[in-house]
């Protein structure tokens, strides 16, 4: 079964009415090559339309990450954003869970892919919370608050050389709480390959609000209270971290191997995140731009647009 979301991003412009819809003509007929180009054309219409009259454009796009055949890799990494389909290996998304209950235990956590890679709890359960109305686990700090996702071993669903990206919808409660490990995936061997964490100096240092990646820069992500999308791509060769769209910097990859153990909320080795994630979402390859674009916007949209990304 296939997993869909639905978005939109409008556009607005000044140009007069004439030239305006001169330009929407040829929007349309490029939509219309391009669709007979890439196999879009059949049903292309019904999900993209442009209105001449206003200057104001619409795009209507379908998010399917399960068929990953559909998806023209050539034309998004051209575009801010763009239908298609990717590899989806795990999807948690609080809005749609089934049993959210405010202040209950979070025991598990369905996946919304068809893989069937449930979080589970591994110590102390977080909770279900709403924060600015948006549904989302509460992680507490505690070392042992935590989820863990169980990949099949039996089949390869992580690999560095074709990569990772991690997309998470979060919202930090205390930006200096030290050594926070908002998610880790471990190597062949059981030990950390991939995680992102909060630095581990005093809180009246300058760093004290920084977040490291592994592999990836040293970055802020966000202030006290607001809710931001993360994203970090790995593989082989090198991490780099996005926050709100925007790239942090990268750094050089270390990662050699990548193992079945995803931990969410507490990455071990005493390190916990105090705050919310509303969706955590990972593709068992390094996204394109305009692939991880796609991605951002849906979670975004669909959350009323509570972050200010540029790309949408």
């Amino acid at each position: 079964m296939s997993v869909h979301m639905r978005f939109r991003a409008d556009c607005r412009g000044g140009y007069p009415v004439q030239l305006t819809g001169l330009v929407a003509i040829a929007v349309v007929l490029g939509f219309i090559t391009a669709g007979a180009l890439f196999g879009f054309a059949a049903g292309f219409p019904d999900r993209s339309t442009v209105t001449a009259g206003s200057g104001e454009c619409t795009y209507t796009l379908t998010f399917d990450p399960q068929d990953v055949d559909g998806f023209a890799a050539d034309r998004a990494s051209s575009e801010r954003y763009t239908d298609g389909t990717f590899p989806c290996l795990v999807w948690l998304d609080a809005t749609s869970a089934s049993d959210f209950a405010e202040g209950n235990s979070v025991t598990a956590w369905a996946d919304k892919s068809t893989n069937g890679f449930d979080a589970r709890s591994s110590g102390e359960a977080p909770k279900w919370a709403t924060v600015d109305g948006i549904r989302a686990v509460r992680f507490n700090g505690s070392a042992n608050n935590g989820l863990t996702v169980e990949l099949d071993t039996a089949r390869p669903t992580l690999d560095a050389e074709s990569g990772l990206t991690v997309t998470m919808l979060v919202y930090v409660v205390d930006r200096t709480h030290r050594d926070g490990g908002l998610y880790a995936i471990s190597d062949g061997e059981g030990r950390t390959a991939v995680d992102l964490r909060q630095s581990d100096v005093a809180a009246d240092k300058p760093q004290a609000n920084e977040w490291w990646a592994t592999p990836g820069p040293n970055s802020t992500i966000t202030t006290d209270g607001q809710w931001a999308i993360i994203t970090h791509t790995v593989d082989a060769d090198s991490g780099e971290l996005f926050v709100d769209g925007d790239s942090q910097g990268q750094a050089d990859s270390n990662v050699d191997e990548l193992g079945s153990d995803v931990r969410i909320g507490a990455s071990g080795s005493g390190k916990a995140f105090d705050g919310y994630v509303a969706e955590y979402f990972i593709s068992n390859s390094r996204l394109s731009t305009g692939q991880r674009n796609l991605v951002e916007c849906a979670m975004d949209a669909k959350h009323d647009s509570v972050v200010d990304l540029a790309a949408c």
